[in-house]
């Protein structure tokens, strides 16, 4: 799982108030990025010098921004909302016609929070774009592909997870525990803290939808 974009397009990133170490140990940032910060992410951006292009979220985990830089809108909602304000980015994001998309943090700190940006990832696919969330120790990702590359990362085991109700048919190729034609359910952990051997790992499936985190490995 490359921080480059596969497609080339312009991609948007969004910033979250939960990061961990901080934005450029997960990411290089480009200039061609549309920045969104989700309420709190913002303090992490100006940390960094990083000018996002739009502020968003209630403002709950940090005060209002009232010293952002000229052409840096700011987009309030009330605490009482259906979506959390990395899902008020993304949905901001999709709008704008973006279709690839980084979530920097957001799987560390309160768990339920973790849980929440993942079942963004997946409202991202189901509405046609594709999505990584990065942090320092942790890179994630979500696919419907019936093949995926994955690329080796020194330090980091990997895990596939089925999302869907079921994943059928999956092949693991070039991995310490390389599997043919097997099912992945969402209520056993099969897939769990794989190997890299060297090169890219293909991985294949016939059918739903599969979780792939990379962790770094406990020093």
């Amino acid at each position: 799982m490359s921080e480059e974009p596969q497609t080339g397009k312009k991609r948007c990133v969004i910033i979250t108030a939960r990061v961990e170490s901080t934005v450029s140990a997960a990411l290089r940032v480009r200039e061609d990025d549309f920045i969104i910060c989700a309420d709190g992410g913002y303090d992490r951006a100006a940390a960094e010098h990083i000018k996002p292009d739009v502020i968003i979220g209630d403002f709950d985990s940090a005060e209002m921004p009232t010293g952002a830089a000229p052409g840096v809108r700011i987009l309030k909602f009330p605490s009482e909302k259906n979506d959390t304000d990395t899902m008020l980015s993304l949905k901001h994001g999709l709008a704008a016609g973006f279709s690839d998309f980084v979530i920097v943090g957001g799987m560390s700190g309160r768990f339920d929070h973790s849980v929440a940006n993942l079942q963004t990832a997946a409202y991202c696919l189901d509405h046609g774009g594709r999505i990584r969330l990065l942090d320092e120790s942790n890179r994630a990702t979500m696919t419907d592909e019936d093949v995926f590359i994955l690329q080796p990362a020194e330090g980091f085991c990997f895990s596939l997870f089925s999302w869907s109700e079921h994943c059928s048919g999956v092949d693991i190729e070039n991995a310490k525990y390389s599997v043919r034609d097997a099912c992945l359910t969402q209520g056993f952990p099969l897939g769990v803290s794989n190997e890299f051997t060297g090169g890219p790992v293909t991985i294949r499936k016939k059918n739903g939808r599969l979780l792939i985190i990379l962790s770094r490995k406990e020093r």
